[in-house]
């Protein structure tokens, strides 16, 4: 059997990530989100901790707690044991 060329593998690969639903589906839908007790936003980076979640680029980040209390839709963000940094974040309208 012959072997797959790794173009026609890139091109189909490209071809459902542009029809995947959460890459072609609407452009405010977050690739993530996670939640946190408290935090603190400055100049849209957030800093917060205990946090729970999940993603990478484009997430929602709840803040429960605290004088910046609301959601929050970020450009990144990393967590590890607990703690989260956000960049690129901007308060979400209220629902």
């Amino acid at each position: 059997m012959p072997l797959i060329r790794r173009s026609t593998v890139v091109a189909l690969a490209a071809a459902a990530l542009v029809t995947s639903p959460a890459v072609g589906g609407a452009a405010h839908a977050a690739a993530g989100s996670y939640t946190c007790f408290g935090g603190t936003v400055t100049g849209g980076h957030i800093s917060a901790n205990p946090c729970d979640g999940w993603g990478g680029v484009n997430v929602l980040v709840t803040l429960r707690f605290g004088a910046n209390a609301g959601t929050y839709r970020c450009q990144s963000a990393f967590s590890w044991n607990g703690f989260l940094g956000a960049d690129g974040c901007r308060r979400e309208p209220a629902s």
